[in-house]
Parts: structure tokens; sequence; C-alpha cells
């Protein structure tokens, strides 16, 4: 008798708790899914990682000649092979990668973040939403 109502009590809280369990499952999927590195992230977002973010500018080099986020370092596919000893000297786990290129239809940062991740196995990169042309200036 006493174990039979403690089963359906367990039955009960079972019953209950899956639809909570469910939707709290769902909710951080799409929370960790809006932070995924390779995402694109907006500037302002980028700005919150303050001091940990190492910008990556994967322009070409006369345009980051031109005019480049400060600290920026540039690392683009073009000369990849020399710049990339740059970026490991400054990198570490703990910084928030954000790779930029012109915008619009540029994907040099998609590739170079790519890279990043598949040939120097940094976790942590994430895109800048329209790129160079999204920055205030």
């Amino acid at each position: 008798m006493m174990t039979q109502s403690i089963r359906q009590m367990a039955a009960l809280l079972g019953m209950a708790l899956l639809p909570a369990l469910i939707s709290a499952g769902i909710q951080w999927d799409n929370l960790k899914a809006a932070t995924e590195p390779g995402d694109e992230i907006s500037y302002e977002t980028a700005l919150g990682f303050g001091e940990k973010i190492l910008w990556i500018d994967a322009r070409p080099s006369a345009s980051y000649a031109a005019g480049h986020i400060d600290g920026a370092l540039s690392l683009n596919e073009d000369h990849w092979q020399e710049l990339v000893a740059g970026f490991i000297d400054e990198w570490d786990d703990d910084r928030m990668i954000v790779v930029y290129c012109d915008g619009g239809g540029c994907d040099a940062s998609h590739a170079v973040a790519k890279r990043l991740r598949e040939e120097v196995g940094v976790k942590n990169v994430h895109v800048l939403k329209g790129g160079w042309k999204a920055l205030p200036k």
C-alpha cells in the first residue's frame, strides 16, 4: 500500500516536471546557440567582452593599413603564413576573438574564422556582423 502511494507520487512528480525540463532544455539550447563560436555578433555585443577581446582584421593588407580597429591584428588569407604567427603570439584561451572584414558581401572574416578554428584550434571565434562598414565612425 505504502509502496504503491510512493510510486504514484513519483509518477505524478515526473509528469509534472517533464514539461518544465523540456522547456528549460529548449531555452538553454537557444541561449547557447545565440553565442556559439562562429556566429556573427554585433559590435555592441563584442564590446561587452571588454579587454578580453582580440580583434582580427581579415581585410587585405592595404585596407588594414588605411585604418583598422585600435589594437586589431591583420590576419588575411593572402598573407596567412606570414601573419598567423603574430596572432598565435597574442592569443590565449581566455580571449574572445572577433574577426571582421569589409561587410556586406565580404566572406573573408568567415574564412579566417574557420581557419582559426580548424587549423589553429581556436574555439572562441566570432565574426563581426556587418564588418568594418557597421562600425561607428
